[in-house]
């Protein structure tokens, strides 16, 4: 658990979320991969239905990843811990390394 007195305590938390976030939509990604293919090899209503339902869990799924990188790219880092927190996750989204940068000027 991390303690709320830390200064990067949010950005924990969030950095949580976002591993959360990412492992929901590859198993959505996974779960529809295996309908498809389920869909490919016998075509039938309810496999059609499935897939669409699965395809509609994998954008809801990279919906709300998008959402939590983006509001962990819109929380200031204020130590060097909360830097590389943040740049620990910054391949995932472009927005993530350029607001890393801004708070990295606003440390001087």
């Amino acid at each position: 658990m991390i303690d709320a007195t830390e200064p990067e305590a949010e950005l924990f938390a969030l950095a949580a979320r976002v591993d959360a976030a990412e492992r929901a939509f590859h198993d959505a990604l996974a779960h529809r991969n295996q309908l498809q293919i389920a869909y490919l090899r016998e075509p039938s209503a309810g496999s059609r239905e499935a897939l669409e339902a699965a395809k509609v869990a994998e954008a809801f799924a990279l919906q709300s990843l998008d959402t939590v990188v983006r509001r962990l790219a819109s929380t200031r880092a204020t130590t060097v811990k909360g830097l590389k927190l943040k740049a620990s996750f910054a391949a995932t989204e472009g927005k993530l390394a350029d607001s890393i940068v801004e708070d990295v000027l606003h440390l001087q």
